[in-house]
């Protein structure tokens, strides 16, 4: 699914307009529609409780009349709050505003009622729903719009967002001034960047992407090059399990980790690589440490290589390591390992040599970024897939952690190009870059990914993936959105404090069978839920 700037999204409108024909007043009708349905179930008897409505003066006020109407003629008790008089409106809003008064309703305006008041009487059995500002909003929120979003974020009752909070940068996600605290967020055709960057993305809820008629042609334009990882993308990218498999038919998975004190990371990588799906899982670690990990993992086979004496893997062992590797489909390398001139001296031997993809984490990471321009000398030789979170993508890169934060996007996309490697930058909605310049953003995960060890995980789920016959991007993209998937499901069964890595991984099956289980994807389904 391709997300979008709100500029770019006025742009697909209009030509849907110009070029296919389609009326503006169309979009609008169907956008009201999908949040009607939403309310529908939400709240399906349309007795209980009120449902307010708060139109803003452009389309997004339009699509607020719209689901007024629709709410009205399904026996919703409706309270429709205009910003001003009907001949203050434009275009296909003030069409739909002329409807409902010619129909009869009541329409309160905002600049000459109380809608604090009204607000302040909202009960938590009722509904907002916010049409204040669309996503052309440039400048910030003030004056009555600003008190009344102040309003609606103090009441008791759930807000609906019509396409993006009010207040939200559609582009940056920026607050501007001040925005609505959704709990729902219905956008209209594609996702807008706002929705999914910081600190816009803490706005939007719960977020459902709507259907609204849009041409696939211009939904899916190749120019395009974000995208949202959704459930039936992993669906139908996910390895098949076959009736008569066996061990082999589903690959070998070789992981190179643990040092003295970090023999955890490698089990955890271990076994979350057999959690993924993977036939044989082999961890990789110093000689001396082996007993170390045999006494931690039963289902994963542990093989031992040339040491320092103390537990940490040498560059000298790096023959044997390729002669092991060549047994295997993938291979993994970092979990557990010290950032040390050895380990990148280790690492060097191995990138061009292993004709299978890397997947490169942690140590392995840390390493690198003692001699960064080693991923530009070598770009190409190895499939590499690196998975830095903001720290170690500033160390490799030269900035710092907050300023990785700040070009999430453009920074991946640029260095998995330069590095020819796909970049797996981890944080709130993880960004995922290909070599090729398409990014793709994971929307699975919360919190609970924020302790040690989580990290680990990932890499074998991906290794266990590349194993199975995935290719490193697409293996990137499903292990990311399993893994935030099954700390989703690990809150929503447990709740949100108290877990640790070890929980995730048991709730990595249950992540897998519940998109294994999602209906097969529709391309005019009525809306998608991607997040919440």
């Amino acid at each position: 699914m391709k997300i979008v700037s709100g500029k770019k999204m006025g742009e697909i409108d209009g030509e849907a307009i110009s070029r296919f024909g389609i009326p503006g007043l169309i979009l609008m009708e169907n956008a009201g529609l999908r949040v009607v349905q939403l309310i529908q179930e939400l709240r399906p008897d349309g007795k209980q409780g009120r449902v307010a409505i708060f139109c803003g003066r452009g389309n997004n006020g339009g699509d607020g009349f719209v689901i007024a109407r629709h709410l009205r003629r399904l026996g919703y008790r409706v309270t429709t709050w205009a910003l001003d008089r009907a001949d203050a409106y434009k275009g296909d809003a003030a069409v739909n505003y002329q409807i409902l008064l010619q129909q009869g309703e009541e329409v309160l305006k905002m600049k000459e009622g109380n809608p604090l008041a009204f607000i302040e009487d909202l009960g938590a059995g009722d509904l907002i729903v916010d049409a204040l500002l669309g996503t052309g909003l440039g400048r910030p929120v003030e004056g009555l719009l600003a008190e009344v979003i102040a309003a609606l974020n103090d009441s008791a009752a759930q807000i609906i967002s019509a396409d993006i909070p009010s207040g939200v940068s559609a582009d940056t996600g920026e607050i501007l001034g001040i925005a609505v605290q959704a709990h729902y967020t219905v956008t209209f055709a594609l996702p807008k960047r706002g929705l999914l960057l910081f600190p816009g993305a803490a706005h939007t809820g719960r977020l459902i992407v709507a259907d609204i008629g849009m041409p696939a042609e211009l939904a899916a334009a190749t120019e395009l090059r974000e995208n949202l990882i959704t459930g039936p993308f992993v669906q139908a990218h996910l390895p098949d399990r076959v009736a008569d498999g066996h061990k082999g038919t589903y690959g070998r998975a070789f992981i190179l980790a643990g040092s003295p004190g970090m023999t955890g990371a490698a089990a955890l990588a271990g076994e979350s690589a057999l959690r993924g799906g993977a036939g044989l899982v082999y961890v990789g670690t110093a000689e001396e440490l082996r007993p170390v990990l045999e006494a931690k993992l039963k289902e994963v086979i542990t093989w031992g290589f040339p040491g320092d004496g103390r537990g940490n893997l040498v560059a000298e062992g790096s023959g044997m390591i390729m002669q092991y590797a060549g047994v295997c489909q993938a291979m993994a390398f970092g979990p557990g390992l010290q950032p040390t001139p050895d380990t990148l001296r280790l690492l060097k031997n191995l990138c061009g040599e292993i004709t299978v993809p890397l997947v490169v984490d942690a140590g392995g990471l840390g390493a690198l970024a003692l001699e960064p321009q080693f991923l530009k000398q070598s770009a190409g030789k190895t499939p590499l897939i690196l998975t830095p979170h903001p720290g170690e993508m500033a160390r490799l890169v030269g900035d710092s952690a907050s300023g990785v934060q700040q070009q999430r996007w453009e920074l991946a996309v640029e260095k998995a190009r330069e590095w020819q490697a796909v970049v797996v930058l981890k944080g709130a909605h993880t960004v995922i870059a290909r070599p090729d310049g398409e990014l793709y953003l994971n929307p699975t995960g919360n919190p609970l990914l924020s302790t040690a060890g989580t990290g680990d995980l990932l890499t074998g789920l991906i290794t266990a993936l590349v194993a199975q016959g995935l290719e490193a991007a697409e293996a990137s993209l499903c292990g990311a959105y399993l893994h935030g998937l099954a700390a989703d499901l690990l809150v929503e069964n447990s709740g949100p404090r108290g877990f640790i890595a070890g929980d995730i991984l048991d709730y990595i099956p249950a992540a897998f069978n519940k998109v294994l289980a999602l209906p097969p994807a529709e391309p005019h389904a009525p809306h998608h839920y991607v997040r919440g």
